[in-house]
Parts: structure tokens; C-alpha cells; sequence
């Protein structure tokens, strides 16, 4: 079993999360607090805030005649290395490594598991975020031959279409047709997302379980209240992907925006390398 006994390599987390996670184990939580520092001939130092059960720890210095003050703000692989800690020392992680289908059947919304396998983006997804992000990086070079009007066309569509959520699929480590899926808001990336591609590790909560053969639509995980088809979206990328451009992603097909049952869709906390 993966025992976080150091600060791992966090590529995506949701903070706000890790913190309400931790206020329910620990009451007193200051994830946020204010050092004072107070030296003279005493060679006092004194803290200001109760630093609750998880504290950091500080050495007296020289003798000094200055008084200081200053915010300090842990950092969220500290916030989430002390979740995981407490999570795991109460006994609440269901570990899905190397598991079976009686463990699958006895998994519950609610629970908090931890997975690693093969992360995929969604390559229909993967195609729209990489064309959209390239045309806004580079619009100002198509300025010179493209009309203001066009220009304003190109802003729109790219304003409309930027993906704020990504959807990552996971294929776990075991025997079987079982598989995870999860939407992240762009915002907590702490790595460029086209780098989460390959072997890491989730921790979060089962928010739905699917039965196998039933089919999870994954356009509705899109973005904002736009409501569009499958088949729209599928119209729409072959007019990216011909020309100059490739990508390096599976075919596009209308399966592209399916995943099948059996599944789990996780609320992530954190995915990382350990």
C-alpha cells in the first residue's frame, strides 16, 4: 500500500477542497495564520493564532532587537499531505490497487478511494483544447491577413469553445473492464494539463456508479450551460484536425464522447505522483 511519508508531486488539486476535507478531522484548522516575532535581551518568540493539531515548527534565533510580523500560508501539497495522513490513519481510503469485482460491488457513493493507472484525456476534448488554446496564443500573427471582423469571429469562437473543465478518463491496474472517469475545473491545474497524461495516482470521493453496460455521455461534462450534441461536436473537429495541423490523440468517432459502465465518476481532491 502507497504511504505518503513525503510531499509528492501534485499536478492538480482543488485547495478549496483539501481545506474542507481537513475543518471536518480537525476543528480548529488554520490552513491561514499570522507570526509575530518578538526578540530582544529576553530572546523572546511568540506565535499569535491557534495553529490547531498540525503545526509547524520554528527555532529560536539570534538575539535581535527587531520585532517582525509576516501572513504565512501552507502550501497545498502540505495541506493535502496532512488530508491524506488523517484519511489514512482513521482507517477511510479504500485503496483500489490490484482489486477485484467483489470489491468493486461492495464500493459506495461517499467513500473516499485512492487510484492509480493510465490517465486519458478525452480525445475528442483533447483535439478542441489544443486547437483552441493554439489559435489564441497565436491570433495576433493572423492579424495582419485577417479581417477585423474575422478577428473578431476567431475571439469569439475561441472565448465560447475554451474548455474550463477537462475530463480525464482512468484506467486502473487490474483485470477487467472497470474504469474511472473525473472532471476538473482548468483552474486548480498546478501543471500544464497537457503533462497529465500517463501513470498517476487520485485521491477523491465516489460521486456515481454506473452499472456495466449503462453509458456515460461525457459532452455533458462540457463546460457552462451550453447544450450541445454529440453529433454537432463531431461536425465541428474534423474541421480542426484537416490541413497542416495533426494530433497525437485516438481516432474521433462518436464513441469518443461515451464511456460504458462498469464505472465510477470521482469528486477529485488531488492527482499526483508519490
Amino acid at each position: 500500500m502507497l504511504k505518503i511519508d513525503f510531499l509528492p508531486d501534485i499536478y492538480w488539486c482543488n485547495r478549496k477542497k483539501t481545506e474542507q476535507f481537513l475543518s471536518m478531522l480537525i476543528d480548529d484548522l488554520m490552513p491561514e495564520y499570522t507570526l509575530v516575532s518578538t526578540q530582544g535581551k529576553s530572546n523572546e518568540k511568540a506565535l499569535e493564532g491557534n495553529l490547531g493539531k498540525i503545526v509547524a515548527k520554528y527555532q529560536r534565533q539570534a538575539e535581535t532587537s527587531s520585532e517582525k510580523e509576516g501572513k504565512v500560508i501552507r502550501s497545498t501539497s502540505s495541506l493535502f499531505k496532512d488530508l491524506h495522513t488523517l484519511l489514512e490513519d482513521g482507517d477511510r481510503i479504500q485503496k483500489l490497487y490490484g482489486f477485484d469485482e467483489g470489491i468493486w460491488n461492495q464500493l459506495r457513493t461517499g467513500e473516499f478511494i485512492e487510484v492509480d493507472g493510465e490517465f486519458k484525456q478525452s480525445p475528442a476534448e483533447l483535439v478542441m483544447s489544443s486547437m483552441i488554446d493554439f489559435t489564441d496564443k497565436f491570433k495576433g500573427f493572423f492579424a495582419a491577413d485577417t479581417s477585423k471582423e474575422d478577428m473578431k469571429h476567431i475571439e469569439f469562437a475561441t472565448s465560447l469553445f475554451k474548455l474550463k473543465k477537462v475530463t480525464m478518463i482512468i484506467n486502473p491496474y487490474t483485470d477487467g473492464d472497470f474504469k474511472f472517469f473525473t472532471s476538473l475545473d482548468a483552474e486548480h491545474f498546478l501543471e500544464d494539463r497537457y503533462d497529465l497524461e500517463g501513470e498517476f495516482t487520485i485521491l477523491g470521493k465516489i460521486r456515481k456508479i454506473y452499472k456495466p453496460h449503462q453509458k456515460i455521455d461525457l459532452a455533458k461534462l462540457l463546460p457552462g450551460k451550453m447544450k450541445i450534441k454529440k453529433e454537432e461536436l463531431i461536425k465541428f473537429i474534423p474541421n480542426l484536425i484537416h490541413g497542416d495541423f495533426s494530433f497525437d490523440t485516438d481516432e474521433i468517432t462518436e464513441d469518443s464522447f461515451e464511456i460504458q459502465g462498469p464505472a465510477i465518476e470521482i469528486m477529485p481532491i488531488a492527482i499526483y505522483q508519490a
